[in-house]
């Protein structure tokens, strides 16, 4: 009895139900894959609108920005806030959001931000409006320079005497730009292209205000073609000298030349008293004279295949002297002139007599990095030497490195150039080499005598 009434008192205590059915598993919401790739490839494309836009922005407006922003102190409106907000991480919550909606809205936005700075650039490129009376002034000013420029190009006649098909006697003319480029005190010296004046009998100048004399050679070069006629002072008169000038050399290397704008005066279009502007499209290009480092300026100037005179800057300075021989045959008639910085020590002999050296070498120096590489002595690296000429007769060849003239060392190319302007013609030198043989290089010493390439034939 007692256990009976035991099993039911503990029936009655028990609970009626357990309480695992309560417990509730709370699961979150599945990510939709899909829809956030589709809402990343969004983001993605509108980061590259903006991106575009800004570039767009920043090409365009750059100029005017710069100068707004640097005086004024002003910060420039940029399109790169979208691009530099953090975003926060996407919500699953996010997911169900119109993606059509967001895609509308961005366009929108890039849209107006394109429109408002295009707005902006436009009144900007209005504002600097350059008028027909700017355009007249500019050309005005660089007529300026070009007038005060040709107070120093002469005109230079050479004349002789002949006859014609019936014997009768007449005097054929060949006019030509020269170049005042010294006055020593008694003498005005002209620099002028050899093949005008070669075969003449005499020669006249013309100086800028119409006025004459007679002129006469000092020094001619044969390996440039350039030389240099003199006229005495005391022919010409007071009111003349006061309206001619000497040239202002300036400098004609360097990468600074290149891009600048120019003006050609003299005969640049084969007629007298000529004028062209441009702009110099090189002034590094080896002319590949012998003995020599002249370099070749070229400009964006269409002349004539006769053209003469000088290029100046727009500091009124001659930076060229014209001389079409050396023009490439893919642009014949592009105008062109020898360098006047390796210019000036040639004028500087011719107009004081004093002759220039010649051995006949073409050449080039001897990189660094080609020395250490390939064991190539440092020097004066020959490419070829002139038919017929001191270094051919001395047995110099092509490949041979030259090292030393006499005490002086060489180590490049503009050294060896250098050297030959401080020697004389007829000097007896000794000419040290290294020649490539079966075990490597070998010193020569050669011992031969300078030549000329000056004259007054």
């Amino acid at each position: 009895m007692d256990n009976k009434n035991s099993e039911e008192l503990d029936k009655v205590n028990s609970p009626i139900a357990t309480p695992d059915f309560m417990r509730e598993k709370i699961k979150q919401r599945p990510i939709n894959k899909k829809k956030l790739l589709r809402r990343t490839l969004i983001t993605m494309t509108l980061a590259v609108v903006f991106g575009a836009v800004a570039c767009l922005t920043f090409v365009f407006l750059s100029p005017v920005i710069n100068n707004m922003l640097y005086p004024e102190k002003t910060p420039a409106p940029i399109a790169l806030t979208t691009e530099d907000t953090v975003t926060d991480e996407i919500q699953p919550e996010d997911m169900y959001a119109d993606d059509n909606a967001i895609a509308a809205e961005a366009a929108s936005v890039a849209i107006d931000m394109a429109s408002t700075e295009i707005d902006r650039m436009q009144r900007e490129i209005n504002s600097f409006r350059i008028s027909s009376s700017d355009y007249a002034d500019m050309y005005s000013a660089l007529k300026d320079i070009a007038y005060e420029g040709e107070k120093s190009i002469v005109k230079v006649t050479a004349l002789t005497s002949d006859t014609n098909w019936i014997n009768d006697p007449y005097n054929s003319t060949d006019d030509i730009s020269g170049l005042i480029v010294a006055d020593n005190g008694s003498e005005y010296l002209i620099l002028v292209q050899t093949s005008a004046i070669k075969d003449a009998e005499s020669v006249q100048v013309t100086f800028a205000d119409e006025t004459s004399a007679k002129a006469y050679l000092k020094l001619s070069d044969k390996n440039t073609g350039l030389s240099v006629i003199a006229v005495k002072v005391n022919f010409v008169s007071a009111d003349t000298k006061t309206r001619i000038a000497t040239a202002k050399l300036g400098k004609s290397n360097g990468a600074s030349v290149t891009g600048t704008p120019v003006i050609a005066i003299g005969s640049p279009t084969g007629t007298l008293d000529s004028i062209s502007y441009g702009f110099v499209t090189s002034s590094n290009v080896d002319m590949g004279i012998c003995d020599s480092n002249y370099k070749l300026l070229t400009t964006d100037i269409y002349g004539s295949s006769n053209a003469s005179g000088a290029i100046i800057d727009l500091s009124g300075a001659v930076i060229g002297f014209t001389d079409m021989d050396y023009n490439s045959d893919n642009l014949p008639n592009v105008l062109c002139a020898i360098g006047i910085t390796e210019l000036k020590s040639l004028i500087e002999d011719l107009s004081n007599g004093t002759g220039r050296s010649y051995l006949g070498l073409h050449g080039q120096s001897v990189p660094e990095a080609v020395q250490e590489g390939q064991s190539i002595p440092a020097g004066a690296y020959i490419t070829r030497t002139e038919m017929d000429s001191p270094a051919m007769l001395a047995g110099i060849q092509s490949g041979d490195i030259i090292t030393r003239i006499n005490d002086t060392e060489i180590n490049g190319y503009d050294s060896l150039v250098d050297e030959l302007i401080r020697l004389h013609p007829g000097a007896d030198i000794t000419l040290t080499l290294m020649r490539q043989a079966t075990d490597g290089y070998v010193e020569l010493n050669i011992d031969m005598e300078i030549g000329s390439s000056t004259g007054t034939d």
